[in-house]
């Protein structure tokens, strides 16, 4: 490597090279950590926090840089020194912060609490964003280099953070990149440890604090608190009472497992009052600190009697010695009931393969040994890519993974992709039964009628549009007090079979709410819930006559929830927000509107407008308190709009492939790190390469805004079929070819920023940490964004509107004004 600039050589690449580990490590980290203390959602804040930190440090660096860099050596050791001391001090405060997301705008100390959380984690991506910032704005003639260190760099602390999640519980996650970081800050003394005059008393003093506050980031485990409507929280204290006895614990980057005993847990999935049995003893089944099933302690079906008074058990009713598909099923309970009502085969698919080693082995003498029986074959995979995969034919389907409680969530899972739940999923379930075969779903019923409904929705849309046949003859609903169970048959539904689901629904006291040829007059109600005034029949059988006999856009337009079909390309099963429906809330729900909004997706928004406004202030910062500096800077408007575009696209275009290929690969952990990984290596080369072109940095933005572009375009066109040809493949060969397709358009990704510092290097290297700062706040808005509109538009509009940005980056190359 060419010694072009004092004291720039290997070790300065390397050191970028491993403050990009450690920062994308980190981000990783603490969002599988709040994905345990607090929900998934909190992984959004997280990203936008983290590029909040890169964005400030450019506004930093634009108002500081003239008087930082006449001590270069000095200042960056200390910006490696805070980075290094602050994740250990910073996640140490957050984990000891009382946040209670459930009452933010409920609580004004809540906001305060949230917007300290904030604060606290921009301050470790705050200092690595300087480091990598001051060294791409000292070294300008590296920039191709360093920009590739920093996005290889990135791409490795992926692969990184998923192997440490093997190895560390998630609580502790965080503090364990602090020794990357402290290596990052070596490499840097190493790559100035020539500099003359240099003052290695300094350095020492330095290099032992980093190193003292290294130790005590891995001997020292940081505060432990999990959000406290969470069924963990609730085990934990039973624990302290000595009610309740942790019996095993796993944890990974697919979630972390625990499992409780206690003799005040007793939990069968939405059985009804009329039940004559008790449930047997049993163990609480907990995934990211939230319950996720139970496990029966029992060695024979007959044990399991008290799974005949729930509405899951209706379809085995309706069949036949059946050979039963149970797509998610977690501790078992699903393959007792199937094996007392008479399947002749069981396949259980489940996507953790730690959750499946768990139950089979550990728990085998707990009730886990069901997962042994011969009749029972079980499968560690992602269902949605089972159902796209397998050619074998089932006659019960049910989609156990839909099958949760929602009370209590806030919705706060509202932000999670959900690929079972979805209109081409449905579709894929229904042409792999048999003649004869049904999908099951049991979901609690909500004031006024929300799941059930979008369940509903997503199937009349799976028969509409992947079939010729007519919804109504294909579907069953019936419901207790607690839960609605909806089925979807292959075939039109005969006579014989409505008398039967008739029968044994009244057997059950399950109040029947559709079957083709049903009266509304006729209905009266056994477990009774609202509906529409002078009526005996729910809201529930009001929505869905509407829906399959009216105007359907006109019902979910009315309708208080955004009930309408999920699909792969908007997978937000969850998502039941309105704008819209804010007026109702408020004044029907007074004070506790609050309390009835999606949760998640409030908070998206409420960080989404957070991060924009600061982000907006400190953009203009420089601007406002160094004009004098910056008049004379030719390029202002060109650099604001280029690195905003660049930075906006570059986060639309990545966020939504991950969606795309996720789907494909069928691991959403391991897909995620391949796939993000993927796109910042492939970037990182294509950064490399610029120096060698030896093309004016005007032309090479044309051709790179141009090929990206045409490349994703061509993506958009192609990639769902060719993916579709590829899904039975193994494993490796299907990451092969997610690799191969990304490899194009992700090295022209990583021209676009070395274009733009090229030019400001040749005209006015004053706005070059400016420009460092546009690019990360472009980012913290299209984070949240990109998801917001993905939610309301879908992921191919989010991909189009990445590619206008980046076009309109390409035109700006015809406005620069080179002059110095």
């Amino acid at each position: 490597m060419k010694n072009s600039q004092p004291f720039y050589n290997y070790w300065s690449a390397a050191s970028v090279f491993f403050v990009s580990v450690a920062i994308i490590a980190l981000q990783l980290m603490i969002m599988r950590a709040m994905s345990v203390t607090h929900y998934y959602h909190f992984s959004y804040l997280i990203i936008s926090t983290a590029l909040l930190g890169f964005g400030a440090s450019g506004t930093f660096l634009a108002l500081f840089y003239d008087k930082l860099k006449s001590r270069f050596e000095l200042w960056n050791l200390l910006f490696f020194l805070g980075f290094t001391l602050s994740i250990p001090i910073t996640y140490w405060i957050t984990q000891s912060l009382p946040l209670d997301t459930q009452y933010l705008l409920h609580s004004g100390e809540q906001i305060m609490l949230l917007v300290t959380y904030n604060v606290l984690l921009f301050i470790p991506f705050f200092f690595g964003g300087t480091i990598v910032g001051f060294m791409i704005s000292y070294f300008k003639r590296e920039v191709p280099e360093l920009y590739a260190a920093n996005l290889i760099g990135s791409g490795a602390g992926g692969v990184f953070a998923i192997g440490l999640m093997f190895l560390v519980p998630a609580f502790k996650l965080p503090v364990m990149i602090t020794p990357v970081a402290f290596l990052s800050m070596v490499c840097f003394w190493l790559s100035v440890r020539f500099e003359p005059g240099k003052n290695h008393a300094r350095d020492v003093i330095i290099g032992s604090i980093g190193a003292v506050a290294t130790l005590a980031a891995v001997l020292i485990a940081p505060p432990h608190s999990i959000d406290q409507y969470k069924a963990l929280a609730h085990f934990q204290q039973l624990e302290r009472q000595g009610d309740a006895e942790q019996i095993q614990e796993r944890f990974g980057p697919r979630g972390q497992i625990n499992v409780y005993a206690s003799p005040t847990f007793h939990h069968t999935l939405f059985a009804g009052a009329m039940a004559t049995t008790t449930p047997p003893d049993q163990l609480a089944l907990m995934l990211d600190g939230q319950l996720t099933g139970a496990i029966f302690s029992i060695d024979d079906p007959e044990e399991a009697a008290i799974m005949d008074f729930t509405p899951q058990s209706l379809p085995y009713r309706l069949l036949d010695d059946p050979h039963v598909l149970l797509l998610g099923e977690t501790g078992g309970v699903n393959v007792w009931m199937a094996k007392r009502m008479g399947a002749e085969r069981i396949t259980v698919v489940q996507n953790n393969p730690q959750l499946v080693d768990l139950i089979e082995n550990d728990l085998a003498d707990l009730g886990g040994s069901i997962y042994r029986d011969e009749q029972v074959e079980v499968i560690a995979q992602n269902p949605r890519l089972f159902l796209e995969q397998t050619d074998q034919t089932f006659d019960l389907i049910q989609l156990v993974q839909g099958e949760v409680l929602t009370t209590g969530s806030g919705g706060l899972q509202g932000l999670s992709e959900d690929y079972l739940l979805t209109v081409e999923s449905i579709a894929r379930a229904r042409d792999r039964l048999s003649p004869d075969g049904m999908i099951s779903i049991t979901r609690e019923i909500q004031s006024p009628p929300r799941d059930n409904l979008k369940i509903f929705s997503i199937f009349r849309d799976a028969v509409l549009n992947f079939s010729s046949d007519r919804p109504e003859e294909h579907l069953f609903i019936s419901r207790n007090y607690l839960a609605a169970n909806t089925l979807l048959t292959k075939s039109p539904i005969t006579p014989e079979r409505v008398e039967r689901f008739v029968e044994e629904a009244r057997q059950l006291q399950l109040d029947r709410e559709f079957y083709p040829g049903i009266v509304s007059e006729e209905i009266d109600q056994i477990n009774i819930i609202d509906g529409p005034d002078e009526t005996n029949y729910s809201y529930i059988h009001h929505a869905i006559n509407r829906i399959l006999f009216d105007d359907a856009d006109a019902f979910y337009d009315d309708w208080a929830y955004q009930v309408r079909s999920s699909t792969d390309d908007s997978p937000y099963f969850q998502d039941f927000f309105k704008w819209s429906s804010l007026d109702r809330f408020l004044e029907t729900y007074g004070d506790q509107w609050f309390q009835r909004l999606e949760l998640g997706y409030v908070i998206l928004v409420i960080t989404f407008l957070q991060l924009s406004i600061v982000g907006f202030l400190l953009i203009i910062a420089p601007l406002l308190f160094r004009r004098k500096y910056y008049k004379g800077t030719n390029n202002k408007l060109p650099t604001l709009i280029y690195f905003f575009c660049i930075g906006t696209g570059f986060m639309f275009i990545e966020m939504t492939f991950i969606q795309t290929f996720t789907l494909f690969l069928g691991d959403p952990i391991f897909s995620v790190a391949a796939i993000l990984s993927s796109i910042l290596v492939f970037s990182g080369i294509g950064s490399g390469v610029q120096k060698k072109l030896g093309m004016e940095p005007g032309r090479r933005m044309r051709i790179a805004a141009g090929s990206i572009i045409g490349i994703t375009l061509i993506y958009l066109l192609t990639v769902d079929p060719l993916l579709q040809l590829f899904i039975g493949a193994g494993t490796a060969w299907r990451f092969l070819i997610t690799i191969l397709l990304l490899m194009p358009v992700s090295f022209f990704f990583g021209w676009m920023f070395p274009s733009g510092v090229h030019i400001l290097e040749k005209s006015d290297g004053s706005l070059i940490p400016w420009a460092w700062g546009v690019d990360g706040f472009a980012s913290v808005a299209a984070a949240p964004l990109a998801i917001i509109l993905s939610m309301s538009f879908g992921f191919t509009n989010v991909i189009l509107l990445g590619l206008l940005f980046y076009g309109m980056a390409g035109v700006t190359s015809y406005f620069w004004k080179l002059e110095s």
